[in-house]
This record gives structure tokens, C-alpha cells and sequence, in this order.
């Protein structure tokens, strides 16, 4: 592996993500210098004038504890810690693939016979109520979240996950929308309302045709697919709306194609930067308190997070928070997350 020295403007930055930009010109207002590796640009060192260098990666500064990142990089826990010290978080259960039991019974049959089973996961679900939410334990961006409103569609959304995932975890669903705030040592520097990625009709072509064109545009723009039309959680999006691939939705009609948010799969967002209580921002900074973390993206759901905290829910804590889809979204944003990372780059490890 090589390392080479990135600056902004060089040629090899065409081909990168905005991460990568970003990072460079952040590295340059400071007076420092930034090495990625040549073939991807996804680790390397970035060295301030002082002469100190610091490891990246990927989207990871070197800012946050090991500990605290691995904690939060665990969807269960993370959900139980804060619980635990006050802060509302989805009621949930880990649960574990029948080939991770297998393996524990190895290990420890009492241990493996006490860990939650399918069964439990119908339980939970008749106890909450449906709609409940399925995802990973692990991972970032909405891989494999799905949104389940039937005991049939949570069976089979569980033997999916388990064929990637050993431990999934399944919550209660919480109303309202998803807003990402990015905190740094303490202070909210961005807050953004995240919207499912969707389609307008134009009374002409299908939902498939429109499908297509959309998400292709979103695979030129960012350097590869983020979603494909083929993910069966669109086809259920639309059967929930009246819709089939076929549909051919009227002028100017919105129609989403996920039940999620994330921006890295085509989410649409709306900058609230500023526009948020106090008390809105007081709860992310606990969050990322409480975690141990000094840089995270906290994920809130709430009806209306822009009237304040009232029902809102802190769903996920991610210790090494993207910026890509922010920062593209326009020259404001850019400057935005640039600034971020001129700050996170200039703090005292």
C-alpha cells in the first residue's frame, strides 16, 4: 500500500467521493499536510503544522475513544445505555441468527439456551404492537432495515437478516420524521431532517421507468449504485401505497420508494443548521456525552423536532458520521461540512 500526498485540485481527486475533497481542503486551510492510501483514499494520516500526525479512516479522525466508538458501533447497547441514564430511545430486543446459537452452544449450552429466539421477536412485536422495526446491530448507511407490519413479514425479514447478520435487532416503531445532528467536543454544527428518497410523476412513465432514471442518477452523481430497483423494500413501500411497478402516478404526485431515510441510499433532506431548539441540540450533545464520543452523527425521531424534544427518540449514535450527501446537497452545505472538518482536524487529540 502507498501513501500519497492529496491536496486540493490534484487529478487524483477527480475519481474520489466528497469526503475525500473535503478533507483536503480542511487539511490545506490548516497548514498541515494529508496522505491517503493511492488506491481507494479511504485510510492514511493527516499531519498539522505542529508536526503531530493522526491516523484516518474512512470516515473515523482519530477523535473518538476505541472504546466508545466500538460502543456505539453496537445498536443494542448504545439503545440500553442511554435508556439507562434518561434519554428515550425505541423499546427493542437483540436477537440472535440460529447459526450464532449454534456456535454459543459449543461454547456454553446454558449461555445459548438464554440468548432471545424467533419466538421471542413474535412476542415482542405482539407486545408493542406492529408496525416494528428490523435492522442490523451492526453497520451504518440502512443496510437491511426494514419496516414490518405483519407477523409473516417479520418471519421472513428475520431468515433475511440472518443469512448477513448473527445479531439483528427489532424495536418498536416511533412516529414522526428522522433528523441527523452532527456534534463535535460538544456543540451541534449540523442538523438535517432526513427524508426517504422518493419519485415525482410526470403522468407519462411507470414508477420502474422513473425508478431507474432516479436512482441512475444517483449512481453517476456518487460513483456507484446506492439502492437498486430490485431491493425488494421498494417493491413493499409501493404495495403499502396502492402502487405496483407498473403504476404511472400523475404529475407532480411524490412517491417514496423506502420506508427509511438514510441519505446514502437516496434520502432527501432539509437543512434545519440553526433552526433547532436548544433543548433539540441539549439532547444530541447528551447523547454523545453519555457514549463517551467527542464526534458523532445522532439520529432523533420525533413529529416535530423543530417545536422542541416532546416524544422524540434518539434511534442510533454513529461515531464516524458521513458528510458526502450533505455536503453535495450545495455550496452552503459544502461550506458547512468543510468547516466541521476544519474543526475536527484542528482539535487536541
Amino acid at each position: 500500500m502507498r501513501l500519497v500526498p492529496v491536496t486540493p485540485g490534484a487529478a487524483w481527486l477527480a475519481e474520489r467521493r466528497p469526503f475525500v475533497h473535503l478533507l483536503a481542503e480542511a487539511a490545506a486551510a490548516l497548514g498541515g499536510t494529508l496522505e491517503l492510501d493511492e488506491a481507494f483514499g479511504h485510510l492514511g494520516r493527516y499531519r498539522g503544522p505542529d508536526g503531530c500526525a493522526r491516523p484516518l479512516f474512512g470516515n473515523a479522525l482519530g477523535l473518538n475513544p476505541e472504546a466508545a466508538a466500538m460502543l456505539a458501533a453496537d445498536k443494542d447497547y448504545t439503545a440500553r445505555l442511554l435508556a439507562a441514564e434518561g434519554i428515550a430511545t425505541p423499546d427493542g430486543i437483540i436477537l440472535f441468527s440460529p447459526r450464532y446459537h449454534a456456535r454459543m452452544a459449543l461454547k456454553n449450552e446454558a449461555v445459548a439456551a438464554a440468548l432471545p429466539k424467533p419466538a421471542d421477536a413474535e412476542a415482542f412485536a405482539a407486545q408493542v404492537g406492529y408496525p416494528v422495526i428490523l435492522k442490523p446491530n451492526s453497520g451504518s448507511e440502512g443496510r437491511g432495515v426494514m419496516h414490518i407490519e405483519t407477523e409473516e413479514e417479520l418471519r421472513r425479514d428475520l431468515d433475511t437478516l440472518f443469512g448477513s447478520d448473527d445479531r439483528v435487532r427489532l424495536e418498536a416503531y416511533a412516529a414522526g420524521q428522522d433528523t441527523r445532528l452532527t456534534v463535535l467536543d460538544g456543540r451541534v454544527q449540523l442538523a438535517y431532517r432526513r427524508l426517504p428518497p422518493a419519485v415525482t410523476g410526470d403522468g407519462r412513465r411507470t414508477l420502474r421507468q422513473l425508478a431507474e432514471d432516479a436512482l441512475g442518477a444517483l449512481a453517476r452523481t456518487h460513483r456507484g449504485a446506492k439502492l437498486s430497483p430490485e431491493d425488494p423494500r421498494i417493491a413493499r413501500a409501493f404495495q403499502r401505497q396502492g402502487l405496483t411497478w407498473n403504476t404511472v402516478p400523475k404529475a407532480g404526485r411524490v412517491v417514496e420508494l423506502l420506508e427509511s431515510a438514510n441519505l446514502s441510499v437516496g434520502g432527501r433532506m432539509e437543512d434545519l443548521t440553526g433552526a433547532l431548539p436548544p433543548e433539540v441540540d441539549a439532547l444530541a450533545q447528551r447523547a454523545v456525552e453519555q457514549l463517551g464520543l467527542r464526534l458523532a452523527g445522532v439520529d432523533i425521531r420525533s413529529l416535530d423536532v423543530v417545536a422542541g424534544v416532546e416524544g422524540a427518540v434518539v434511534l442510533e449514535v454513529n461515531a464516524a458520521p458521513g458528510l458526502d450527501y450533505y455536503a453535495s446537497h450545495g455550496p452552503e452545505q459544502w461550506e458547512r461540512a468543510r468547516q466541521l472538518l476544519i474543526d475536527a482536524l484542528a482539535a487536541p487529540v
